[in-house]
């Protein structure tokens, strides 16, 4: 199961291209109100116990991370160690999962167990890893048709443009939020690498995501200069991307 959660993390980064988030997964719970993110690429097995990473909000607002332990024998979860989130910092650990822990039995009302009962089904990790590939075919797809219209519009530009992209989205702090949905940001950028403008296209529905799109490309800036395969009079190019805020529902099967 944990090889074909890892496969889960391949991204697919082009023109244009729908930028998915690489390791935090928005989990729509129904027993409760946080808002829950699960590292996908934190999971792994011990033996009989389940080691993962969640994210939420606590009660004063603040993100924090939760390393949790499950036991399949027991049916008992531990919360190894909590702790402040933060993007710049945060890395899977794996030595955690060696410390002590009081484990408990799981309350079927959890949102605990609601996490465990996605992480340790299988049918259920099938049916992310099927639904995600689907989505990344057709965004290919998409993408194909878009890098040969750039390609046709730019030219010279194209491994500039995919360059530029992929900052942006090492630049994406994915907000814990009460929604997922799909925002498009158009941003342009001159010869010298100047960004000129960044706005909107298309909304998600949800203002924190916006936000953390448009933030994603500003902190980006300064862009490198346009290359010496570009055509001496471009002064600037457009590009549009898309960020698509994934929500799993872990109530279905």
């Amino acid at each position: 199961m944990i090889k074909k959660i890892a496969l889960l993390s391949i991204i697919l980064l082009s023109m244009n291209s729908a930028v998915f988030a690489a390791d935090w997964i928005r989990l729509n719970i129904t027993n409760t109100a946080r808002y829950i993110y699960l590292d996908h690429d934190s999971i792994f097995r011990d033996e009989n116990n389940l080691y993962y990473v969640i994210r939420f909000k606590d009660d004063s607002g603040s993100q924090k991370l939760a390393y949790i332990k499950y036991n399949a024998d027991d049916d008992k979860v531990g919360i190894v160690k909590m702790k402040d989130y933060s993007s710049d910092k945060y890395v899977s650990e794996k030595y955690w999962k060696h410390s002590f822990v009081t484990m408990k039995k799981v309350d079927d009302n959890s949102f605990f167990n609601s996490i465990n009962n996605f992480v340790k089904d299988d049918k259920m990790v099938k049916t992310l890893f099927t639904t995600r590939e689907l989505r990344q075919q057709s965004t290919a797809t998409t993408n194909n048709e878009l890098i040969k219209k750039y390609n046709e519009k730019y030219p010279g530009m194209g491994e500039y443009i995919a360059s530029v992209e992929m900052k942006v989205k090492k630049n994406w702090k994915l907000p814990v939020t009460n929604n997922g949905g799909v925002a498009k940001v158009q941003f342009k950028i001159n010869r010298e690498g100047k960004l000129l403008s960044c706005d909107i296209k298309q909304s998600s529905g949800n203002k924190d995501n916006d936000n953390s799109a448009l933030a994603a490309v500003k902190n980006t800036e300064p862009f490198e200069r346009f290359p010496d395969t570009a055509a001496k009079d471009l002064k600037e190019i457009n590009i549009l991307m898309t960020f698509d805020y994934y929500v799993l529902d872990v109530n279905k099967k």
